[in-house]
């Protein structure tokens, strides 16, 4: 049986009582480990790790995106005279970087990472509705489709964290909610360019992912009930 470093988790041989890597004693480490129920275990290093590499991640994209910004800045003030196009290229890149660190620094916290990137696009939008010209577009169509979009996202991250088995049904949600939400896109637009609502392309998309779905349902509830997503596709 081979023992375990328990300040580093590196596996030695059991006849080896000073770990090469780290240089501490294991007999004291194991001792302590006895005496103290609360000292840390190989796991904990585990998660401190993949803590710290989000971390350092989360530094590198920092470095990206704000060296990005100062160039496209400097590149559009010395060519053009003035911000223009980089107004856009430089709001894009902070929000790229703003919806990395929610999700790197709130790792699995839906709660926070799905609220703060819904407010990380609207505001992008809204900037981006500032500069354009004219300014009329963001409440009227950048608003209520973004809204849409990140309740269908919603509705089906609720429904995959609910569910008991996680197979062809969540596929089969997620295809209706895209149907629900290609419909309320047309309807927006359609009443952004046109003042009238016809709906025309979402109706097909919805008639043929609808199909689908069912057929997901069945698949799932009927023929292989219970199996989960990732056994069908070995991961």
């Amino acid at each position: 049986m081979m023992n375990i470093c328990t300040n580093c988790g590196v596996e030695l041989d059991k006849d080896i009582t000073i770990c090469p890597l780290c240089g501490k004693n294991i007999v004291d480490n194991l001792d302590n480990e006895r005496s103290d129920p609360h000292d840390h275990y190989p796991s904990d290093i585990i998660i401190l790790h993949k803590t710290e590499k989000r971390k350092h991640l989360w530094e590198l994209t920092g470095i990206i995106a704000f060296s990005g910004i100062t160039v496209c800045t400097i590149v559009d003030i010395v060519i053009v005279k003035r911000l223009t196009w980089s107004l856009f290229a430089d709001t894009s890149l902070l929000a790229v970087w703003i919806s990395l660190s929610l999700i790197l620094l709130a790792f699995k916290k839906y709660y926070i990472v799905i609220p703060g990137l819904l407010l990380t696009v609207l505001t992008m939008l809204f900037l981006f509705n500032l500069f354009s010209s004219p300014p009329d577009w963001f409440l009227g169509l950048g608003l209520p489709i973004t809204l849409a979009l990140f309740v269908s996202v919603s509705i089906v991250t609720i429904l995959w964290k609910i569910a008991h088995f996680k197979g062809f049904n969540i596929l089969a949600i997620a295809f209706i909610v895209l149907s629900g939400f290609c419909i309320v896109t047309e309807v927006f637009i359609d009443k952004y360019l046109e003042n009238k609502i016809e709906i025309h392309w979402s109706a097909i998309v919805a008639a043929s992912i609808f199909p689908i779905a069912i057929v997901l349902l069945f698949m799932h509830y009927r023929m292989k009930k219970g199996k989960r997503l990732d056994s069908y596709f070995h991961i």
